[in-house]
Order: C-alpha cells, then sequence, then structure tokens
C-alpha cells in the first residue's frame, strides 16, 4: 500500500514539476511576443546595438548566449529572464504591463515600465534582459 502511495506521490510530482516548466515556456513565449511587437520598437533595436560589444557580436555573426557568458550575465534565455522579471517584478505588476501593452503604449506609459524594471532589476539583469530581448528580435526577423 505504501509503495503505491509512493508512486502516486511521485507521478502528481513530475506532472506538476513538467507542467510548470511548460507553462513558464508558454508565458515566456506569449509574454515576449507581445512585449516585442507592442513596446520594442527601431529605436530600442538601435540603442541596443549602439553597445559597442553587442554591435561587434551581431556584426561577426557571433552568438549572443555567448557573449552574456563571456559578460557573466545572470541568464541568457528567455525563462530565465521570465523566472527573474517574475521574482523582482511580481506576477501582478506583469500582468498590468502586458494590459497596458495589449492596449497601446504611450511613450509616458513606455518611460514608466522601463523605470519600474530598472528599479526592480540589477544593471547585469537589465542587461541580459535586452540581449534576450535583442535575441528573440533577430528571431523573428530571420523568420520572416
Amino acid at each position: 500500500m505504501m509503495k503505491w502511495v509512493l508512486v502516486f506521490v511521485l507521478l502528481i510530482g513530475g506532472i506538476g514539476y513538467f507542467g510548470y516548466k511548460a507553462l513558464v515556456t508558454y508565458g515566456a513565449n506569449k509574454l515576449v511576443n507581445e512585449v516585442s511587437t507592442q513596446i520594442v520598437d527601431s529605436k530600442d533595436i538601435d540603442k541596443l546595438m549602439d553597445d559597442p560589444d553587442i554591435e561587434q557580436y551581431v556584426e561577426d555573426g557571433k552568438d549572443l548566449d555567448s557573449l552574456a557568458k563571456e559578460k557573466d550575465l545572470p541568464f541568457h534565455t528567455k525563462e530565465k529572464a521570465m523566472k527573474t522579471v517574475i521574482n523582482k517584478v511580481g506576477l501582478d505588476q506583469l500582468k498590468e504591463m502586458k494590459n497596458k501593452a495589449l492596449d497601446g503604449v504611450s511613450p509616458e506609459e513606455r518611460k514608466e515600465m522601463e523605470t519600474t524594471l530598472e528599479e526592480k532589476l540589477s544593471p547585469k539583469e537589465m542587461k541580459a534582459l535586452k540581449l534576450v530581448a535583442l535575441k528573440e528580435i533577430k528571431k523573428r526577423q530571420q523568420a520572416q
């Protein structure tokens, strides 16, 4: 009897773990897609490209993941970025930002969102977040 209980608990735990991973991946994809289409514009890409390190890596055709590792940034995948942002900013505030983005973002609201992120995230986390955004934008451009 105890063996069946243990098997049941492990099964439920495994389903919960993989369900959580799938949910975070889905949420990260959805959030990145919405944010990149609603908030990020060509000025943001130009601003990111003004960083000499990033510009050199992109021009050389190198992978931005290697730049993140070289700069010792805390994350370089959108899933880890999502987890970090959820932990630091909070799910409620992220939902509020997402809803604003869906309704269209004014320059003031955009500045407010950037300020919120800069207050909650460290400079290395912000740089990592920008690299993840740039990586996703580049993927989207290559797919088109």
